[in-house]
């Protein structure tokens, strides 16, 4: 009986039988099947030979004899060395993808790419000052917007995202009336436009504070980055089909995508379906690649065996081994281990340049105004009030994003009341959030001084407002109130280089660890599962139930991988009518000898039998029906770890 010369390692010790490394067979599982052993010579008609059978087969001393023997040789540990080529070679391309080397917390990954954004034409928004000050020429990302940056998609956003009390622009919103009452009248306020928005984004303010106050807030954004990334997570990533997380915290990074530099991510988590995907995949112009495996990654392997081998005989075609499974995996693995782990060339803090796209609906979406329905006071993103508001939207558009980060900002914000004109012990303009009865974040607005009052908004929940706001913004970048992007074309794409992906090196390996050991029995399956495809189709093979057990003959088992004649797709089919050993040639139950419990064995799967010292006939069947009559020889003693077996067909 043949064997691929890469064959698991022989427990036997005496020069015929041979003995070759686990890795080997290792290496050939990952890189292609190595046939399944096909073997020579039917019993009763030779087969085998002195050595034949690479894998160290027994040896056939007369044309139908067979010798069997165990090997109590303690298998050693396997140990892989592996560097980014050698460990594509042991996983195989679908292995590695299989296995999660990562599970990314994605905050700090999407604060460090909203941080570039926020700031790529400077950040001298962070001023008090009417004016944010943007220059897209002082940073290599604002750069890449173009000499039009003015007016592209991309400035419009960072527009967006550093907008605050103090360099808020409202032109062609609904607040652009209140902001003209106070331009336009002042001398008449002790309060400007900026307190006003800056008391309103306050959390814990429930009454404006004394015009004298200092207001910290005239500088904060109004979309907090903290709760953008809540919503980028909730409704761009928790929505992809590539990750399996709802909340979108976690993405888990497979072997594959960390052996080739993440760049797969930019396909994996590309458009699908009618998501529009959180990256965009590569081309010409730009690759998706980190640096969280250096070029000299290592990792060292230590494994034990869960394999052991056995020798017996496949009644139609000769003698021969196979590898019996104990426990639940072909390796066991202690990834806790530092000894059985080691893994160098991990970045010290890895980055990832890559490319995030936003997308937008084709038409504006409306606030949903007491004007419009009473029931918009019940419009929530979990009870969408209509078919046009901001809740209905796909949960992956921008302004449904922007909406969201805007309700998880302001959602639970305080009741508030602010007067910021009083005459005759009346309010004249002011603005009240969450009073009156109404739900929390329901904003009305009021002015009783101008003789043509200019439009306020109607009343609305705040956020509603935020993202009102916030689709004027994103079409009118220069804030003339002339929109330079169509309804539609606000697409933004940021080709961001290094950005952190909020782990480091340290933090990566400690959490590896755990990583890998929650998926210790999928690896092994990955490198070994497919290890019966080496075996030869025993019927029964001489071995041990237990290390220390009594030399006994196995009948094989349904658990007992044996490879198939047909196809390497999946194992041989257990078609046995009558397993067992039995002392007529009729196999009649009475004759039966073997049985699955035997007294110390916790084995229960086998029909097994002790043999006797001296000479004993048995007869079995194999799985196509053929009946065979054996005539085993065991030697005298205690432990008798070679036997001979003379088979002969019926």
């Amino acid at each position: 009986m043949t064997h691929s010369p890469f064959a698991l390692p022989s427990r036997r010790g005496a020069a015929p039988f041979g003995r070759v490394p686990l890795l080997l067979l290792a290496a050939l599982a990952a890189c292609g099947d190595g046939g399944g052993g096909g073997g020579s010579g039917a019993a009763g008609g030779g087969g085998g030979g002195e050595g034949g059978g690479g894998g160290g087969g027994p040896v056939i001393e007369e044309p139908n004899r067979f010798r069997l023997r165990i090997d109590d040789a303690e298998v050693p540990s396997v140990v892989l060395e592996l560097d980014k080529e050698k460990a594509l070679q042991v996983f195989g391309e679908d292995g590695a993808k299989q296995i999660t080397i990562l599970d990314v917390d994605t905050t700090g990954l999407l604060q460090s790419a909203l941080d570039q954004i926020q700031n790529a034409c400077g950040d001298q928004w962070k001023n008090d000052s009417p004016s944010p000050g943007h220059d897209c020429a002082l940073t290599p990302l604002g750069q890449s917007f173009g000499a039009e940056w003015r007016t592209s998609p991309e400035f419009a956003l960072v527009r967006l995202l550093s907008m605050t009390p103090a360099n808020a622009d409202v032109t062609g919103t609904s607040l652009e009336g209140l902001q003209q009452i106070f331009e336009e009248n002042p001398g008449t306020f002790a309060f400007d436009f900026a307190d006003v928005l800056a008391d309103s984004i306050t959390l814990d303010l429930a009454v404006q504070p004394d015009p004298a106050a200092v207001r910290t807030n005239r500088t904060a954004p109004f979309v907090p980055i903290p709760k953008l990334i809540l919503a980028l997570q909730q409704q761009l990533l928790g929505t992809h089909p590539a990750i399996a997380d709802p909340d979108g915290v976690r993405m888990p990074v497979s072997l594959y995508e960390a052996l080739f530099d993440l760049q797969p991510l930019s396909e994996k988590l590309g458009p699908s379906g009618a998501h529009p995907g959180v990256l965009m995949p590569d081309d010409g112009t730009f690759t998706t690649k980190s640096d969280v495996l250096l070029p000299d990654f290592k990792m060292r392997v230590v494994a034990e065996s869960g394999l052991r081998r056995v020798t017996g005989i496949d009644l139609s075609k000769g003698g021969g081994d196979m590898f019996l499974r104990d426990g639940d995996a072909p390796l066991r693995f202690d990834f806790t281990d530092p000894e059985k782990l080691q893994i160098s060339g991990i970045a010290p803090t890895p980055t990832i340049d890559m490319r995030i796209a936003l997308r937008e609906l084709p038409t504006k979406v409306e606030a949903c105004t007491e004007a419009v329905a009473p029931a918009c006071k019940e419009n929530r993103p979990d009870m969408p009030v209509g078919t046009s508001t901001v809740w209905s939207t796909p949960p992956f558009m921008m302004e449904h994003i922007v909406g969201k980060a805007a309700y998880l900002t302001y959602g639970e914000r305080v009741p508030f009341t602010g007067c910021y004109f009083r005459l005759s012990g009346t309010c004249r303009v002011g603005v009240t959030i969450g009073q009156a009865g109404d739900p929390r974040g329901w904003t009305a607005f009021t002015d009783l001084v101008s003789d043509q009052p200019p439009p306020i908004p109607p009343s609305q929940f705040f956020w509603e407002l935020l993202t009102e706001v916030g689709q004027v913004a994103i079409h009118d970048p220069t804030g003339d109130g002339m929109p330079e992007i169509p309804e539609g074309a606000a697409q933004p794409v940021f080709a961001l280089h290094d950005v952190g992906i909020g782990l480091t090196g340290e933090q990566i390996l400690a959490d590896l660890r755990p990583t890998l050991q929650s998926q210790a029995k999928k690896i092994a399956d990955i490198i070994l599962g497919r290890y019966w495809v080496n075996n030869d189709a025993l019927d029964f093979y001489y071995g041990r139930a237990a290390p220390d057990g009594a030399p006994t003959l196995f009948f094989v088992a349904e658990d007992d991988l044996r490879p198939s004649d047909q196809s390497s797709d999946a194992p041989r089919a257990y078609t046995y009518e009558k397993p067992g050993f039995f002392t007529s040639r009729d196999l009649d139950e009475a004759s039966k000898v073997s049985k699955k419990e035997l007294e110390g064995v916790a084995d229960t799967a086998h029909e097994k039998y002790r043999l006797p010292p001296g000479d004993t006939t048995l007869y079995m069947q194999d799985d196509e029906g053929a009946v065979y009559e054996v005539r085993f020889h065991v030697p005298d003693g205690d432990d008798p770890v070679q036997i001979t077996a003379d088979v002969e067909r019926l």
